[in-house]
């Protein structure tokens, strides 16, 4: 038997074809058009992110006095 008699997958591309929408082009909004609430927690999650990354630095260089590997980091103040 011949292979090809069997393929339907041309069926299904024209079924997906009717099925979606003509693709259209969307502008994405310009950064200035954020809200100023979006911009008030990107900030402050900044904010809190920096604190915990010197609290992490602080956890790590603990870790390594107590296990006698005393290493100095750049990050460190």
């Amino acid at each position: 038997m011949n292979d090809h008699a069997y393929d339907i997958s041309y069926i299904e591309a024209e079924l997906i074809e009717a099925c979606m929408p003509a693709p259209r082009a969307v502008k994405a909004p310009a950064p200035a058009a954020l809200p100023t609430a979006v911009a008030e927690a990107q900030e402050a999650i900044a904010q809190e992110l920096m604190a915990a990354a010197d609290i992490h630095e602080a956890l790590i260089q603990q870790y390594l006095r107590m296990s006698g590997n005393v290493i100095t980091s750049e990050w460190s103040h």
